[in-house]
């Protein structure tokens, strides 16, 4: 049997040169990954970009207090200097508030008030991460907040989200003028036509906007996920791609997950992407490279 390596490498070799706008691996940046070595982490980034990943999406800078300080913000900084060194693109991943799923339920006026300083936050972030990266190595920003199908679903919420990123994109743009991403998911709690039509008025505020697909936490069917996929990998939707999720959630109250199979990863990799939509795998302490390096449990 091929091992996990081999399927990736193999996979990605099927994929025709140009065939995606960024084909890339999201990292989720943990304290405890400072244990890493660091000449494992080269030679992983090393193996990527070999491998024909193209792009590193660091999902944020900052998580809650993690990475604020001048020592961890000093880690980071050298483990995404020699992601860039070894050829990797870096969309940098802004502030990401550990309460954000709890606070979208805040009556409008008080909404309106956090929204506004998450952009403050992330504009801040912005800024410390030029001054540490220098603009040139920077391909993109990423907004860490995730837009899901329940908290957002009436038109005044929708509105503000808009207003929000609109206005976090406009900003950012004056900082600096690179493309601002954010990724979302569903969970069956719009309709299928709903959450495209959700998709595109995100995508309207100038946002570029990668899907989760959902397999990872499998709160809907295949057959389910495949009503929400499919009509936004076609050409004539906004969508700017998909994220493929390369884990298993394992049953319990606490997140908990593991590597997809052999034949899980192999079938990924191997399906084509229409459009030049970006993939995106989440995440990279998932993938087979990274065992040893980082640790998912």
């Amino acid at each position: 049997m091929l091992n996990l390596y081999r399927i990736f490498m193999i996979g990605l070799m099927l994929v025709a040169p140009g065939a995606f706008a960024i084909n890339g691996v999201i990292y989720q940046p943990q304290l405890r990954d400072r244990q890493s070595d660091p000449a494992q982490w080269q030679a992983l980034m090393t193996k990527l970009h070999q491998q024909q990943i193209d792009t590193l999406v660091v999902q944020w800078t900052r998580y809650g207090d993690a990475f604020q300080s001048p020592q961890e913000q000093q880690w980071l900084q050298q483990r995404l200097l020699t992601a860039h060194q070894s050829g990797l693109r870096l969309i940098i991943g802004l502030n990401a508030d550990p309460d954000f799923f709890s606070r979208q339920n805040q009556p409008p006026a008080a909404l309106k008030n956090y929204l506004n300083r998450l952009r403050n936050q992330d504009v801040q972030q912005a800024k410390v991460w030029q001054r540490l990266l220098g603009s040139h190595r920077i391909d993109g920003w990423y907004i860490s907040a995730e837009i899901d199908d329940l908290n957002w679903r009436s038109e005044a919420k929708q509105a503000q989200a808009e207003q929000w990123l609109q206005s976090t994109r406009r900003q950012l743009s004056q900082l600096d003028d690179k493309p601002v991403y954010i990724s979302s998911f569903f969970a069956g709690n719009m309709s299928p036509q709903g959450y495209q039509q959700w998709i595109s008025r995100l995508a309207a505020s100038g946002m570029q906007v990668w899907v989760q697909d959902g397999a990872g936490v499998a709160k809907l069917s295949p057959n389910e996920r495949k009503l929400y996929l499919n009509p936004l990998v076609e050409c004539t939707n906004p969508a700017a791609g998909v994220v493929n999720e390369v884990f298993r959630q394992l049953p319990g109250d606490t997140f908990k997950a593991q590597p997809i199979t052999d034949k899980q990863l192999k079938q990924l990799l191997t399906q084509p992407q229409r459009c030049a939509k970006d993939r995106l795998l989440f995440s990279l302490r998932y993938l087979p490279q990274a065992q040893g390096v980082l640790d998912y449990r």
